[in-house]
């Protein structure tokens, strides 16, 4: 792999916010030395993600599942609309909070069935009309009567085609938005149809093609995940994965490790093999192409789950749990994990708490500025940017350089929207540059660089992305250069 790719910079949309009187062109340009300083969490979408009814201030991600019966309005047997006061209200509370969203849709969710729920969430027209045609079933799960439907039927397949389809119009590129799962089908909208016994209800393949075919027209810049890349030819698709058994079904780590295998045979005894995922990810005994390299533009995360979710810190962070965890993290190149789990994070003040953002920090991407180099003559600073991490950042944000006076006043702002962060591959380097104007008043200036989070177009509070250097003016905001001009 090609340690440096030429990036076209230009200086794009420069906007000179004064008018110089007494100017000189002579300018003197003194590049900062950028060290290696490790970032500190939160930093926007990598991490443990927390629930979105219990966001913590330590997640720049939230997690959630919501009912198809919020999110979508019956209106015939054709057609329906989006309940976008519903979807609004959740992205504006997340990016309200500084936050970017992992959303996932579901039908059927067993554990909610209960006295006075059968676990099944459609639109009521569409509930009746399917139960009318026997597109229903039910047995039980946990005791209580469980509903599911007919994932066959062509009704409702064209319901869930229709609102991928405005799902996508309104939301792709969404700010606020990290990644849509491919929900909707199956118990908890996994792909599976656990606790639902009928299995002529289960979805066939071309409809299962049908479905991500709609996701994938529908969303060309938001991030989608699946669960399952063996089913409906999903690994053919341009779709990351979400392994909702994590460590206790990723890892080849216990061929590694005999402590390690004994461990998860201890804890595992519902969730059947110990290495889908990792069975997922390599091509499935040879039923399609291994894909190892998939991380590299899709993005890959996960849930713990289990006894890990009900108390996933504490011992997971050490010995080795903490060796297997690490190890996951990196052989999947993940970028967050959700299910912080019922005992929460651990206390703020504790060595676990420590380890914890640790681990956090080891996810995704790690940005930093290699090296700042200048053309006095002709007023250019280059930066060059390498990525510590173990995974890209998967989306373009621009990035951002300012001239600040010695009165901190902004004199000067160029956007380099040309930069591809999105190709920035571990261990990779990419150069971006600026221009500063050839007439300023005499004085000393500081050149300033950033990231844009676009969510900043919905909040006051978005999270920056911090890199890893010194020279922070604030957080996700560099100094790199300083000028004089005579």
């Amino acid at each position: 792999m090609k340690k440096y790719i030429r990036i076209f910079s230009a200086l794009l949309s420069a906007a000179l916010l004064w008018t110089a009187v007494s100017c000189s062109t002579f300018i003197q340009i003194t590049p900062n030395k950028m060290a290696y300083q490790e970032t500190t969490m939160p930093n926007p979408m990598k991490g443990f993600a927390s629930l979105y009814f219990q966001p913590t201030e330590d997640s720049s991600l939230e997690y959630i599942g919501i009912r198809f019966s919020d999110a979508y309005v019956y209106d015939s047997e054709t057609e329906g609309h989006l309940n976008e006061m519903y979807i609004n209200d959740m992205l504006y509370s997340v990016a309200g909070r500084g936050n970017n969203l992992i959303l996932r849709t579901y039908i059927v969710y067993p554990g909610y069935n209960n006295e006075t729920s059968t676990g099944i969430y459609l639109p009521a027209k569409l509930y009746e009309r399917l139960k009318a045609q026997g597109n229903i079933a039910s047995n039980k799960y946990g005791g209580y009567k469980l509903e599911y439907p007919n994932f066959n039927s062509s009704e409702l397949m064209t319901h869930m085609i229709n609102y991928i389809t405005l799902l996508g119009e309104k939301y792709d590129g969404h700010p606020a938005l990290a990644a849509v799962q491919l929900g909707l089908f199956g118990s908890w909208g996994e792909w599976n149809m656990s606790g639902c016994t009928k299995g002529s209800f289960y979805m066939n393949k071309q409809n299962m093609m049908r479905l991500i075919e709609a996701y994938t027209s529908a969303f060309k810049t938001t991030k989608l995940m699946a669960r399952n890349p063996s089913l409906g030819n999903a690994s053919t698709y341009d779709i990351g994965y979400h392994d909702d058994n994590f460590l206790f079904n990723s890892s080849d780590f216990h061929t590694q490790s005999p402590e390690w295998k004994a461990l998860l045979k201890s804890l595992d005894k519902s969730y059947g093999t110990l290495q889908q995922f990792y069975d997922f990810i390599n091509g499935c005994n040879g039923n399609y192409a291994p894909i190892w390299d998939k991380w590299q533009t899709q993005m890959f995360g996960g849930e713990l789950s289990g006894i890990m979710y009900h108390d996933p810190f504490g011992s997971i962070l050490k010995g080795t749990e903490r060796e297997a965890l690490d190890y996951c993290i990196k052989q999947f190149h993940m970028s967050w994990i959700s299910g912080v789990g019922r005992g929460g994070i651990p206390d703020k003040d504790s060595e676990d708490y420590r380890t914890y953002l640790e681990v956090a920090n080891s996810f995704g991407y790690k940005i930093g500025i290699e090296s700042v180099s200048a053309d006095s003559s002709g007023g250019k600073i280059s930066v060059s940017l390498t990525n510590y991490g173990i995974a890209p950042f998967y989306y373009d944000w621009d990035i951002e350089y300012t001239l600040i006076d010695k009165n901190d006043n902004v004199v000067f702002t160029a956007v380099d929207d040309q930069f591809k962060l999105s190709q920035l591959l571990p261990e990779v380097s990419m150069q971006s540059s600026v221009t500063l104007p050839t007439k300023l008043e005499k004085g000393e200036y500081s050149v300033r660089f950033r990231f844009v989070n676009p969510s900043e177009t919905l909040s006051l509070v978005a999270k920056p992305m911090k890199l890893a250097n010194n020279n922070a003016v604030s957080d996700g905001i560099y100094e790199i250069a300083t000028v004089k001009v005579k």
